[in-house]
């Protein structure tokens, strides 16, 4: 399994117009491992996880975040008008967890309406093949 494979499998079950997967490190820090639009999200560096409503839900209780609308995407995201203007307005940010430890996220995001809430599911049950990906 890769995460190619793994966007390829997310794509049938729910679709989206962009996949991410960021890993959290010990230090405190993200870093993009996997990106399907490298010119708007290449991979690049570290940075501090900010103290974030989302950042406290996503990386440290290891909860989905579910967002369907731009009042959702503002909400979440510092780059919201980057990412509304891609027109992407619906977003699942599926944590990726070893036992209680959050390794990571897996993000899914496509337009506006795109995704229905019981879909959380079906990302989170991707969620199990990524441990190895970003350990």
């Amino acid at each position: 399994m890769n995460f190619k494979s793994l966007g390829e499998e997310a794509q049938g079950l729910f679709g989206w117009k962009l996949f991410t997967a960021m890993r959290y490190l010990a230090s405190r820090e993200v870093e993009r491992a996997y990106t399907s639009n490298a010119e708007a999200y290449p991979l690049s560096g570290r940075k501090p996880r900010r103290d974030t409503p989302w950042s406290r839900q996503v990386l440290v209780r290891g909860e989905p975040y579910y967002a369907n609308d731009a009042a959702g995407i503002r909400f979440a995201f510092e780059d919201a008008e980057k990412l509304l203007g891609l027109g992407l307005g619906a977003v699942m940010n599926v944590p990726v967890k070893d036992g209680d430890r959050v390794l990571g996220t897996l993000n899914f995001l496509r337009e506006a309406g795109g995704y229905r809430p019981e879909q959380v599911s079906q990302a989170l049950s991707l969620a199990g093949k990524a441990i190895v990906l970003l350990r």
